[in-house]
């Protein structure tokens, strides 16, 4: 597997304690803020998390780590055995995890409302760039990927897949609900792209610096996407048109997307990113409740 050099940026969310050690109390004296850092998907992730039941939240931990640990299994490149490299190598992948199917089917509404510029079948074009060798254009277009009840299938044998417009997104998304279900409503999911919930410390609102400006984004998913967050070795843009067969043109320096939810904000940010200025006028216009802040 070729490892590209990531410099992924830290987002910047403002709250009274975001960096303090790992317990401290907060203005409520029987809550206190606890803040947990790991990786996941190849990248830091950050979350902090206001709570009374220090235990309840110890085991809650071992419980996320675990559904980090099945996501990095599903859809990091890196691991050669996840299953989108199996998918990827066999071209056939049989009982798919569902969060893969999802996925898929979320990916499509983007390449739809991009007109075909973000597409997951672009990984030949990371592949060709990483490496130095020619691209086959063949399998690229999401036309080659076929959903049936228990298997996909890839059907030009040299398509292959990458979910990293997508996924983190996903298990932004799905930590956020564990929390959720387990009573913490209070928290911040920082994975890069991300989700605040309920109040921040000092009952504060999450907020978000962007332009200088802080953003409200309680109860909401957030995501940037960035043209140099990964080095390429040819120098190009990692945020590919798959209409062009190539990275992207006229990308803003920054794309900042405030949604309902991360998966939302991870896929429009970069479908805003690739797609033409027709598409991304397009894009504000139906997905009116999203902000968009372009750099």
């Amino acid at each position: 597997m070729q490892q590209l050099i990531s410099r992924r940026k830290t987002i910047k969310i403002i709250a009274s304690s975001i960096a303090i050690t790992p317990l401290q109390a907060v203005a409520n004296n029987n809550i206190h803020s606890y803040r947990w850092s790991s990786t996941a998907l190849g990248n830091p992730v950050v979350m902090q998390i206001h709570t009374k039941n220090k235990a309840h939240l110890d085991k809650l931990i071992l419980l996320i780590n675990s559904e980090i640990r099945r996501f990095n299994k599903i859809f990091y490149l890196q691991d050669g055995s996840s299953k989108i490299n199996l998918l990827n190598d066999n071209k056939v992948l049989i009982n798919p995890d569902p969060e893969l199917i999802n996925a898929i089917y979320i990916s499509e509404k983007f390449y739809r409302v991009s007109k075909g510029s973000f597409d997951i079948t672009v990984q030949p074009l990371w592949n060709s760039y990483s490496s130095g060798t020619k691209v086959n254009f063949e399998g690229i277009g999401f036309n080659n990927i076929d959903i049936s009840k228990n298997k996909v299938i890839l059907l030009n044998k040299n398509t292959e897949i990458t979910f990293n417009a997508l996924a983190q997104g996903i298990l932004t998304d799905r930590i956020h609900e564990i929390l959720l279900n387990s009573g913490l409503n209070n928290h911040l999911i920082n994975f890069g792209e991300g989700k605040a919930s309920g109040i921040s410390p000092n009952d504060n609102k999450w907020r978000l610096l962007v332009n200088n400006e802080f953003l409200d984004i309680t109860n909401k998913g957030f995501s940037v996407s960035e043209p140099d967050s990964t080095i390429l070795p040819n120098k190009k843009s990692h945020l590919f048109d798959a209409n062009n067969y190539d990275s992207a043109s006229n990308i803003p320096e920054k794309t900042t997307v405030i949604a309902k939810n991360a998966t939302l904000a991870d896929g429009l940010s970069t479908t805003y990113a690739v797609s033409n200025e027709k598409i991304r006028k397009s894009l504000i216009k139906e997905f009116s409740d999203v902000r968009f802040i372009i750099n």
